[in-house]
């Protein structure tokens, strides 16, 4: 039995050989020409990938938006020329489908008549479902239109028949040259065609170069590819795309990838952190420390002159250390794109040439390692006291003088050639040995103490001259960029908002606090006879403290100032009668954008041989509404037969604040006899300190012209 099975076994299978072996073959042929099929279509799909194949794009600025093909906006497209004759379009084809885009229909129609035969469209080729097919075509676009024989660049704004070289044209102010994702589509391929709304031609990027340089700051140059990116400084690149816009903010960051040929995963809903991540990258594929020259150079200074040379810096400043921010604000990475504006001045100088203008015999090269502290580094300083006349600055009580350096770049402006920047910066006291360094910058009141328009210096050129003076106190500081904070879930669109008026009130802390130390609190809010004042009564068996904060809106609540004045009050030794003082506090100045605190202000009045020192505070909760801080200090003073009458009738009180003139150590140290600067950190919120953006809304607003950065963070 078992031999008969295996015997038929075996001739059923002798017998059916040929028919398995032909059925074999069929499949295998088969599975060859679907696997055929999908190469060709993967190959038509993604044309540009073919080397010397003649192609043509027309691009579009959000490719990562993908936008509904019939929104008025620009397409990507990307066109391949064939030698074979356009085969006509079969029954069934997507010709016929009537919820085709006329933008696509277009877009084919010139593609055709050009002699290309595949289109690639950003828009609608990408499979936006699938992540990794999107991070792929995001990391891949700058190569994509770089091998492409042409780019067409659809201007959906610009109408046919108008001149692009006259002033005011249609072509100069066009939208497509505002969108983040058309710097690397303007860049990158070689020949490039600029289409009106009605797909006629208005010139090449070659025919049109002045026009394009003029309004993109792009350089011939680099738009011609006469020279190679990496000719141009991480700043300048950075310059070129810092007034431009994108729907998502991680795409500022994705659409400059191309730009500095670096790959980085996209990962949609990071934020901010997309350009933090750009950055970090940069700085290790790329020796070039202009990324860290952000914001204003100090420019008031001759070609080449020692800084101790410098003009004064005006009168009327105080010591400021606080940029109310968190300390991403004060990174040595740029927090935005757009406070990147200026670096189109600054170029990059090689490690020799900085070892060579430093004149030392050797300096290591800078390595950037991540660690649990942040990024681990070493940089040259110069401390900041040695470069500036004596006595130029101000330095905060919170960081002393001591711990404020200029680190040396390696890179120059334009307007000082052959002088390194020094960047603004200081290293708060640490308990160990890892000492992080933050920015900060100079603060500079040329209008006097009353006023509230300042200039800022971030950066100063290190000529020969100065560093030749302060070689001596150069040294190598090993310091840690902190990693990013986490982010803010406080919408910053709320603090770019106008009061509409100004709401004062307690927090339970603050009460509970007063009560401790003995007071009653009443605050009374604004009535219709006092419209704008607050009233806050202290009452405890000692003293009476009435506070009356009056505020004031202008430029329809886009800027505010809050007055304070404070009366108190004291039962006599031996008598039924009181004494009283006034005091007024400096004056709260802001305008959108709204600083989370503004600082403290501190009165202080010596009444019946008590000293009484008052300190006040804002706090920004909401638009219209801010938290009243509010402490008290009472101190009894020995009593002398030479006690002054005048003491005792309390007619002596003290004022500190940002222009207080009085009690100068309760704001910082002063490094000799200071007129007119600022030093502005992080850590301490004085008085009347608005940052550059406030300073421009006040100044624009009224009329009045500021010398300013993008931001007065430190």
């Amino acid at each position: 039995m078992e031999e008969g099975i295996s015997a038929n076994g075996h001739n059923a299978t002798s017998t059916s050989a040929p028919r398995r072996l032909r059925d074999s073959l069929k499949r295998v042929w088969q599975f060859l020409l679907l696997a055929f099929a999908r190469a060709l279509h993967f190959c038509i799909h993604l044309a540009g990938h073919w080397p010397g194949a003649k192609a043509s794009l027309l691009t579009e600025p959000e490719p990562t938006s993908f936008p509904d093909p019939l929104v008025e906006s620009a397409r990507t497209l990307s066109l391949h020329r064939s030698q074979l004759d356009d085969p006509p379009a079969p029954r069934g084809s997507v010709w016929d489908d009537p919820d085709l885009s006329q933008k696509v229909r277009e877009a084919c129609r010139v593609a055709r008549e050009a002699g290309y035969r595949y289109i690639w469209i950003d828009s609608c080729c990408i499979d936006k479902t699938s992540s990794s097919e999107l991070s792929e075509s995001i990391n891949s676009m700058y190569l994509w239109y770089g091998i492409a024989d042409e780019c067409y660049a659809y201007l959906a704004d610009v109408p046919p028949g108008k001149d692009p070289h006259s002033p005011g044209s249609e072509f100069r102010s066009s939208r497509w040259f505002t969108r983040g994702w058309t710097l690397q589509e303007l860049i990158a391929p070689p020949r490039m065609k600029f289409l009106s709304n009605n797909w006629e031609v208005i010139g090449t990027k070659l025919t049109l170069v002045d026009i394009v340089e003029e309004v993109t700051t792009v350089p011939r140059e680099a738009l011609l590819q006469l020279e190679p990116l990496e000719e141009f400084s991480v700043a300048q690149r950075l310059s070129w795309a810092a007034k431009r816009e994108t729907t998502r903010v991680e795409d500022q960051a994705y659409s400059l990838l191309g730009i500095f040929d670096i790959n980085i995963p996209t990962l949609y809903g990071e934020g901010e952190r997309a350009f933090r991540r750009l950055q970090e990258e940069i700085l290790r594929r790329v020796p070039d420390q202009s990324l860290f020259a952000f914001k204003d150079v100090y420019m008031e200074i001759g070609v080449g002159h020692d800084l101790a040379q410098c003009p004064p810096f005006g009168a009327g400043a105080s010591a400021v250390s606080g940029t109310y921010g968190n300390t991403s604000e004060r990174s040595l990475f740029a927090l935005r794109l757009d406070i990147l504006v200026n670096g189109g001045e600054i170029r990059a100088v090689s490690h020799g040439d900085v070892i060579r203008r430093l004149r030392l015999p050797y300096l290591p090269a800078a390595q950037y390692t991540s660690t649990p502290h942040g990024i681990h580094t070493q940089l040259p300083v110069i401390p900041f006291a040695h470069t500036l006349p004596p006595g130029a600055v101000w330095y905060p009580t919170a960081i002393p003088q001591s711990r404020w350096y200029l680190v040396i770049l390696g890179c120059e402006h334009i307007q000082h050639p052959g002088s390194l920047l020094g960047r603004v910066c200081y290293i708060p006291p640490s308990e160990s040995d890892v000492e992080y360094l933050y920015c900060g910058c100079v603060r500079i009141n040329p209008m006097g103490p009353e006023e509230i328009y300042y200039t800022y210096a971030h950066l100063f050129p290190l000529s020969l001259a100065t560093i030749e003076r302060c070689r001596e106190h150069m040294t190598l500081k090993t310091v840690y960029i902190s990693h990013p904070e986490r982010a803010s879930t406080q919408s910053d669109f709320a603090r770019r908002q106008p009061h509409a008026t100004i709401n004062l009130s307690l927090q339970r802390m603050t009460r509970d606090t007063l009560h401790t130390q003995g007071y009653a609190v009443e605050l009374r809010s604004p009535d219709e006879d006092h419209p704008t004042l607050h009233r806050l009564t202290l009452s405890s068996d000692a003293q009476t403290i009435v506070i009356k904060y009056e505020h004031v809106l202008e430029d329809d609540g886009w800027w505010m100032m809050i007055k304070a004045r404070a009366t108190i009050s004291r039962p006599t030794p031996d008598s039924d009668n009181e004494i009283t003082a006034e005091a007024e506090f400096t004056d709260w100045r802001d305008c959108a954008r709204w600083q989370p605190s503004l600082g403290t202000r501190t009165a202080t009045s010596t009444l019946a041989a008590v000293t009484v020192k008052v300190m006040l505070g804002l706090d920004w909760a909401a638009p219209s509404h801010y938290f009243l801080r509010i402490n008290v200090v009472t101190e009894m003073l020995p009593i002398t037969p030479s006690a002054s009458l005048e003491t005792a009738q309390g007619r002596e009180h003290r004022v500190s604040g940002a222009s207080g003139q009085a009690d100068k150590q309760d704001i910082g140290t002063k490094a000799g006899t200071s007129e007119g600067v600022v030093l502005w950190t992080d850590d301490d919120a004085l008085p009347g300190m608005l940052d550059s953006d406030t300073a421009r809304g006040v100044g624009e607003e009224r009329g009045m012209s500021t010398e300013r950065g993008d931001e007065a963070d430190g």
